[in-house]
């Protein structure tokens, strides 16, 4: 196979050639009701011109894409490198190797398997966790290789991980938080259709354990069976035969990583959508700290308490601020010398760059395809709507959730996605459940699972910025990874396919 940078650019290529063929759209606004207008343009006055839709992409546009892609992914970017650069710190005190080597005394086989895949499953469910995979995988993946599996294995932790959790998005404000309020309905609140999502994590996280450790296991009793056996892949583990002693430094500067993870997940969970009879949320309570320390004279000013982002709304520039706090903490516990702090805080962010620069390329590909209200990618998004206008109401979830697969191979943003179709499909699940004994908030709940499920199903199998780029860490083969997921993501897809077919049989929504 080809690396990743060459994969991603002959995906650019194709979307460049399409261009050619493909007339572009863009959803306008009247009244608040969202509407596609096909084979058309919107001009530089902000008007919008039918029958121009076709606009090829020439040599420049290609070769500009990845360029306009690096501007568009910068808060993604600059989070990847300031984890890396964290991690580069962490590791060259030792702390990571202490770390793995205290887990494997007390966790073994099927137990860490089962802890850590729960852990980035919950992520994917709460907050999408999928970006930041490159920067937890130079954690995860030695980590595996030292407890006697391989590569694989520990990918399969992170990716299956965060696909299990993704496709379910129990209360992930990107894709279920996002549909809800692209589909307008009041009626609806992100607890809608709560144990249906429940009991799809369970059965997703499931499956994807049960593939994953049947194949680690495989893997530990002969390293023949590895499908990466004849790779020389990067394993990122030293050389030396013994792990580092846990000392007081190395268990405070864990502890600093472990503090990062709970900030994340207390800054990503989705606070405002528990309410109180009072007109309250949890929001207010769990940012009263903040808000009381804001008032605090001087030290509030000194600290910038009143600028701080409230717990639940989140996004990469406060994942680039925890994981920058943490370098400078870990520079402090370990008294690291400011030249040498300097040198590994840049060697981190380096060994990250190849995933910037493969993120650029892919965000080059979103800049031909055009945004969630214009270009080509309203244009696919609109054919598939179209398509599912006359379905009947029995085959609504298994049509939906194969359409959003289809989605997800010109469009990756689940919010971008949410925004562009939940308006239209929202409004086709009024109309085929209204008179059924489902109704209205059935099929609309129907709707958004089936939409977490196929959109999330592709996330995982398309050659993004993250899957490549993570890839192209440890040198292992796109086509490799391909034949070990795409069993179990297809097994996934299967599962919750049914389950949200018969989820109006069971009582779950």
């Amino acid at each position: 196979m080809f690396s990743a940078y060459t994969i991603v650019f002959i995906f650019l290529v194709i979307t460049g050639a399409l261009t050619w063929i493909v007339p572009q759209s863009v959803v306008v606004s009247n009244n608040g009701v969202k509407e596609v207008i096909y084979n058309a343009i919107v001009n530089d006055a902000g008007e919008v011109v039918k029958g121009l839709g076709r606009q090829p992409a020439g040599i420049w546009n290609i070769l500009m894409a990845p360029i306009q892609g690096f501007e568009k992914s910068s808060s993604v970017s600059i989070a990847i490198l300031m984890a890396g650069a964290f991690l580069g710190l962490i590791n060259s005190v030792g702390a990571m190797d202490a770390g793995i080597g205290a887990l494997l005394k007390k966790y073994t086989g099927t137990t860490l398997i089962a802890i850590l895949m729960f852990v980035f499953a919950v992520f994917g469910s709460v907050f999408g966790f999928w970006e930041e995979i490159p920067a937890f995988s130079i954690v995860i993946v030695p980590l595996f290789v030292l407890a006697g599996y391989d590569v694989i294995t520990g990918l399969a932790v992170l990716t299956v991980g965060a696909t299990a959790g993704n496709m379910a998005s129990v209360v992930n404000p990107f894709s279920t938080g996002a549909a809800i309020g692209a589909i307008g309905n009041p009626e609806l609140s992100l607890g809608s259709g709560m144990v249906l999502r429940l009991i799809l994590f369970v059965l997703l996280y499931a499956i994807g354990l049960f593939f994953t450790v049947k194949y680690a296991n495989e893997v530990k009793k002969n390293k023949e069976k590895s499908l990466v056996a004849d790779i020389d892949v990067k394993t990122m583990t030293h050389e030396q035969g013994h792990l580092p002693e846990l000392t007081k430094k190395r268990f405070w500067s864990i502890m600093v990583l472990i503090g990062i993870i709970v900030l994340l997940i207390l800054g990503y969970m989705p606070w405002y959508e528990i309410k109180f009879a009072d007109g309250s949320n949890f929001q207010d309570i769990i940012n009263a700290p903040i808000y009381l320390l804001a008032k605090i004279p001087l030290l509030g000013d000194i600290l910038g308490a009143k600028y701080i982002t409230p717990l639940g709304d989140w996004y990469f520039g406060e994942f680039s601020f925890v994981f920058f706090l943490g370098s400078i903490l870990i520079g402090f516990i370990n008294k690291i010398p400011e030249d040498k702090f300097v040198k590994e805080f840049a060697s981190g962010a380096k060994d990250l760059l190849g995933v910037v620069l493969v993120l650029a390329i892919a965000n080059g590909i979103s800049v031909l395809m055009g945004s969630k209200t214009s270009g080509m990618s309203v244009t696919f998004v609109y054919w598939i709507q179209s398509a599912l206008q006359g379905i009947p109401a029995w085959a609504f979830s298994v049509a939906t959730i194969l359409a959003y697969v289809g989605i997800g191979c010109f469009l990756q943003s689940t919010s971008g996605v949410a925004g562009i179709t939940m308006p239209i499909l929202g409004a086709v699940a009024m109309a085929l459940f209204q008179n059924s004994n489902v109704g209205v908030i059935g099929g609309q709940i129907m709707l958004i699972s089936a939409f977490t499920l196929g959109i999330n199903f592709m996330s995982g199998i398309y050659p993004s910025a993250t899957t490549m780029g993570t890839l192209e860490l440890f040198n292992v083969p796109y086509d490799r990874y391909l034949k070990f997921v795409l069993k179990i993501f297809i097994t996934m897809l299967a599962a919750g396919c049914i389950l949200i077919s018969v989820s109006q049989f069971l009582g779950l929504i």
